[in-house]
């Protein structure tokens, strides 16, 4: 009975293995976990940079009118100056009307110019770039290319002067 009562419990040296084990592991798994959490934020907000986009297009093409996109504090007006807050707004181009609001989730969207202009799909429009700026420490950026004849893809190449835009 007294041999069974010395043998119950853990040694030290089990203990400092077992801590070592534990401590590799974390500190293998955390960068992989945190280059999931980036990818997952940057993939969220390229799907909804499409929606937005692809939205505006149907938009355009039903009422046959040019459409803006642009950033917004409110929703009610663009501008320039918004887009950190990540907001997107559709605006009529020729009276600047709100046709469609989408609150960010915070992360800035980057616009080389500050509007991007929609046309109908039987017309011709100038395209443009957005840049989701969910931060690039584990994951190459990705940004949301609308053609001149707005077709709406993931771009995969981004030049450095776009993300030099996003804000550090």
């Amino acid at each position: 009975m007294k041999k069974k009562l010395q043998q119950q419990g853990v040694n030290l040296i089990e203990l400092l293995l077992t801590l070592g084990i534990t401590v590799f592991l974390l500190g293998y798994a955390l960068p992989s976990y945190q280059r999931i959490l980036e990818q997952q934020r940057q993939n969220s907000e390229l799907a909804r940079l499409q929606a937005v986009l692809s939205h505006a297009r149907v938009i355009a093409t039903i009422n046959n009118k040019q459409l803006q996109v642009c950033a917004s504090h409110n929703g009610q007006e663009c501008d320039p100056s918004a887009y950190l807050s990540g907001n997107i707004l559709i605006v009529t181009k020729d009276n600047q009307q709100a046709v469609h609001f989408s609150a960010g989730k915070g992360y800035p969207v980057v616009f080389p110019d500050s509007v991007i202009s929609i046309s109908p799909l039987s017309k011709q429009g100038l395209g443009g770039t957005l840049l989701p700026c969910t931060g690039f420490s584990k994951v190459n950026p990705k940004a949301i290319t609308l053609s001149a004849v707005s077709r709406i893809r993931v771009n995969n190449t981004v030049s450095n002067s776009l993300t030099d835009l996003c804000p550090k």
